[in-house]
């Protein structure tokens, strides 16, 4: 599969958005005295099918000067971040209930995600909108062709690095910070994904040591839990980047008041020790 450069995109599908696009009339505006009337999800039948309703949020990702700003602020707090854990021994970016007592001068660590974290995928998702799977195909069969996509994808190793990820990363190593890469590409990639990390410019001196993949046989599930564990009961770490919640957390799949009260349980968390990414294409939340 022949890699889309970033912004690549863009001419390709905007005949798509100008075919698929609709203007909506409303009645004439009238003032909302309660706020709690504006409704947060459309009611059911409110959303045709539309051509793909990832469209926007690929070109976004991929085009927009938000997108570019939201990261680099995201890798600015995390550099904060580094040097506020640095100099508190106390300090310590796993969740609660993963944390191991540790030496006073334990090794410290970063754990990061890599897809749409570090890495940017999303060339990935646009190849997908451009020569979409066949929607009449039976469920399995789609989900073979789509995870077949991907290993093609992943073994091209050509993801370029997301803005201000490498330079953030290489930082950090070179203050003798240990980087582990906590991803749910599976092990059959792993090979390919350390290629792309190492082309990228990336700090990884041991593919095998610091890139924790999925292995669900082997103890390695989706959830990540188990595998932060690992890091940390050798490792003090110091901040955690993800693009989705279950890159801080296990037990997302649940409710979205259950999803909201595990992001209030660690409100002083986010933008201190935990930098989430901007990621509109996928994720838990879908």
């Amino acid at each position: 599969m022949h890699m889309i450069q970033r912004g690549a995109l863009l001419a390709a599908v905007l005949v798509v958005a100008a075919c698929a696009g609709t203007t909506q009339k409303t009645d004439t505006a009238k003032p909302i005295d309660d706020l709690s009337d504006i409704p947060r999800v459309p009611p059911p039948g409110a959303l045709k099918d539309p051509v793909n309703d990832n469209l926007n949020a690929t070109l976004w990702s991929q085009t927009a000067a938000e997108s570019q700003a939201l990261l680099l602020q995201g890798f600015n707090r995390a550099a904060a971040a580094v040097a506020a854990g640095k100099a508190d021994p106390t300090w310590n970016a796993l969740p609660r209930d993963e944390q191991s007592p540790l030496p006073a001068d334990a090794p410290l660590a970063i754990i990061t995600d890599i897809d749409e974290t570090v890495l940017d995928s999303s060339p990935f998702n646009a190849d997908l909108i451009q020569k979409p799977i066949d929607k009449a195909l039976p469920p399995a069969e789609a989900k073979k062709q789509f995870d077949q996509r991907w290993i093609d994808w992943v073994a091209e190793s050509e993801a370029l690095p997301l803005p201000g990820s490498a330079a953030f990363l290489k930082a950090a190593a070179d203050q003798g910070i240990d980087i582990f890469y906590i991803t749910n590409r599976k092990d059959e990639e792993k090979q390919d994904t350390c290629n792309n990390l190492l082309l990228a410019r990336f700090p990884l001196p041991s593919c095998e040591k610091n890139v924790l993949t999925r292995n669900d046989a082997a103890g390695r599930p989706k959830e990540k839990g188990s595998r932060r564990k690992q890091v940390g009961s050798t490792h003090r770490v110091v901040v955690m980047l993800g693009d989705n919640l279950g890159d801080f957390l296990n037990g997302i799949y649940g409710t979205r008041d259950a999803r909201a009260s595990l992001v209030d349980d660690y409100a002083s968390w986010w933008g201190e020790r935990w930098i989430m990414m901007p990621n509109p294409m996928y994720g838990s939340w879908e």
